[in-house]
């Protein structure tokens, strides 16, 4: 296994501790006026909605359009278009939010009359599970799909401060917190520099080799770290011991919430407990800034304990024990043959990653 270099000088990469940050510059034109849209719209606004996802996602496959599906009040919303080579175009609206049962039928109706050449449109609503809100869906004629974003999560809520949320975790993490503390270990936000963006992708390759993870490509990661970063959206952090970044994240924000987007860490020292150490951290500097959630990303359902990743599960319960599910994915057929692309979508994808190393979506 290929070891993460150390760092001789960490005048750059030692972590601060958390301070309120000036207000954000606000990006000029179209861009601010949509992610206010977003922002005011949506129940759950996500960053994959945003005009800086809308960025990061053109410079790559994906064609990206600004729609509006509200009746009767405003819904904007950003539909991903991709080629399917042998059948078309699938149009994609991933980390919808605000919709309720009663709006899907107006929704879908939208859907259908600007779906242009697509051949069929997949959805996935960023809301916890709501079963009058997916019998609408099946009403207006969508079918189940494969999501290709995470269903179930831990979410803390860093706006209710410090104290409140020590007293929300199992007795282990504040422990853990306490014990990295008296190890040394030193956690706060860095720099986006070249050189700790190198570090990050090592920490990252390090946790690929060790666990299995799969991670995207280091130009992907460092192009979506950038975008985030020059819009005052995203932030690196790094915890160091005695010099030594062991452990580090990527923060990604979007108006009240914030994703836990990127991670990795070293395995030689699990003593330290840097990595819980770190995530504490970020939520201090989250509870500074007001933001309200801390979505801590992937962890697989509490109901399949023979699922994969269960060490992430129980590492993020320490934090809050309730696990979030959100509405599956849903798929509407506009062309014939459009289903038999929906069944034979997992060996399509998986033969896709097998050919080019790499996510379709």
């Amino acid at each position: 296994m290929r070891a993460v270099r150390s760092v001789q000088s960490v005048a750059a990469t030692t972590p601060t501790k958390p301070t309120p940050p000036t207000p954000a510059p606000r990006r000029q034109g179209v861009a601010a006026e949509w992610d206010d849209r977003v922002l005011s719209s949506h129940s759950r606004p996500h960053f994959m909605q945003s005009s800086t996802w809308e960025r990061v996602r053109t410079a790559g496959p994906w064609h990206v359009v600004r729609r509006e599906f509200g009746s009767g009040r405003e819904h904007p919303a950003l539909v991903f278009e991709r080629h399917v080579e042998g059948v078309g175009v699938l149009e994609h609206v991933p980390r919808l939010s605000g919709l309720g049962p009663g709006d899907v039928e107006a929704f879908t109706d939208r859907v259908r009359a600007e779906r242009g050449v697509a051949f069929a449109s997949k959805v996935e609503v960023y809301q916890p599970r709501d079963e009058a809100l997916i019998a609408a869906f099946a009403a207006a004629g969508w079918l189940p799909t494969r999501a290709s974003q995470y269903r179930h999560a831990v979410v803390v809520e860093p706006a209710v401060g410090e104290e409140r949320l020590l007293a929300a975790m199992k007795s282990r993490a504040r422990a853990e917190i306490r014990a990295a503390e008296r190890n040394g270990v030193v956690a706060g936000r860095v720099e986006l520099s070249e050189e700790n963006r190198s570090r990050m992708l090592d920490l990252m390759r390090e946790t690929e080799e060790r666990s299995g993870a799969f991670f995207r490509t280091g130009d992907y990661a460092e192009r979506v770290w950038t975008a985030f970063a020059d819009d005052d959206r995203g932030h690196l952090y790094f915890a160091t011991h005695e010099g030594r970044v062991v452990a580090g994240a990527f923060v990604a924000r979007f108006g009240p919430t914030a994703w836990y987007k990127d991670g990795g860490s070293l395995r030689d020292q699990p003593q330290l407990m840097a990595s819980r150490l770190l995530q504490w951290s970020i939520m201090c500097d989250l509870a500074a800034t007001g933001i309200e959630r801390y979505d801590l990303g992937h962890v697989p359902s509490p109901s399949e304990p023979e699922a994969p990743g269960r060490g992430l599960l129980i590492f993020k319960r320490a934090f809050a024990s309730e696990v979030v599910e959100y509405m599956p994915a849903f798929f509407l057929a506009h062309e014939p043959g459009a289903d038999d692309w929906r069944r034979g979508e997992r060996d399509f994808l998986a033969d896709y990653h097998r050919r080019t190393g790499d996510y379709w979506y």
